[in-house]
């Protein structure tokens, strides 16, 4: 365990009493809410300074959704947590120039928000949406304001991320859960040719998290993820590799402690600058959280 506290640049809460969240319903683990106090709970030993919360894939139409209502839930949370340093909520990036004024109200009424993450994984067709026009205009927006993007695939469309951080010179960015890469298949050649590539792009930053829940939920072993988590560094570096929990969608493969213990072990020949770097200093900055 770090001997200081650190950030988790990757919180998820959701509340089935104010929001929809039609993608968990029935799940085993994810269709009850998940409020700060469970957090708290299940951080066990764990020291955590900050956190910042991602959006939790709300109930949305073409036309509209709840992303104001869900950035009001979180800053609820945060009146009774305020180690919630960070809102990223989603927005409908692919209205192109139309979301603007969406973004300024985030801007003007909401000082938490940092960033946007719209997931494209479970969209319909990843590729049309990700590489439209309207989409990277949107995403290109955010420099307006200030705001970073958040990328969320899985592995089998690490293509298309390639294509479309070449569309986005300005912006910062971060690939969240190392782009979910494919353990349990094995596939760590696929995963050392994406990252090496995309770690040429100097706005692109990479979140170490998840990887338990990428390999077998039950079985998997350090031996499973070692791989990647040093091709992670190797690629990207202690400057732009950031620390995540990823809680609670961890809980379907780990604990938030054992997933740190794992990142012990295999950081354990880094320096203490380093650790620093990946455990807060880097959300600390890449966040903008002023700690």
């Amino acid at each position: 365990m770090p001997d200081f506290p650190i950030i988790d640049a990757h919180l998820h809460i959701w509340d089935f009493d104010r929001l929809k969240y039609s993608a968990f319903e029935g799940h085993d683990l994810f269709s009850r809410s998940y409020q700060i106090e469970d957090y708290q709970r299940d951080c066990g030993t764990l020291e955590i300074e900050a956190m910042v919360f991602l959006e939790c894939y709300t109930d949305f139409t073409p036309t509209g959704g709840q992303y104001i209502e869900e950035i009001e839930f979180v800053e609820d949370s945060a009146a009774r947590d305020p180690r919630i340093r960070a809102i990223v909520p989603m927005a409908p990036l692919e209205w192109g120039a139309r979301v603007e004024p969406m973004l300024a109200e985030m801007q003007a009424e909401h000082p938490s928000v940092k960033g946007i993450r719209r997931i494209v994984e479970f969209d319909d067709d990843p590729r049309a949406l990700t590489l439209s026009d309207d989409f990277v205009a949107g995403v290109n927006l955010l420099e307006k304001f200030g705001f970073h993007f958040e990328i969320n695939v899985n592995h089998t469309q690490m293509d298309i991320v390639r294509e479309f951080v070449k569309r986005i010179p300005n912006v910062p960015m971060i690939l969240d859960h190392c782009g979910k890469p494919g353990i349990a298949e094995g596939a760590i050649a696929q995963y050392r040719q994406d990252i090496r590539e995309l770690a040429q792009h100097p706005n692109l930053w990479i979140k170490l998290s998840d990887l338990p829940v990428e390999a077998d939920h039950e079985h998997w072993t350090e031996a499973d993820l070692r791989p990647y988590i040093d091709a992670t560094i190797d690629s990207f570096g202690f400057d732009r590799t950031i620390y995540a929990g990823d809680y609670p969608i961890c809980l379907q493969a780990t604990s938030l402690q054992r997933w740190v213990d794992v990142l012990d072990h295999a950081l354990a020949g880094a320096s203490p600058s380093e650790l620093r770097k990946f455990y807060r200093d880097n959300a600390n900055a890449f966040y903008r959280l002023g700690l």
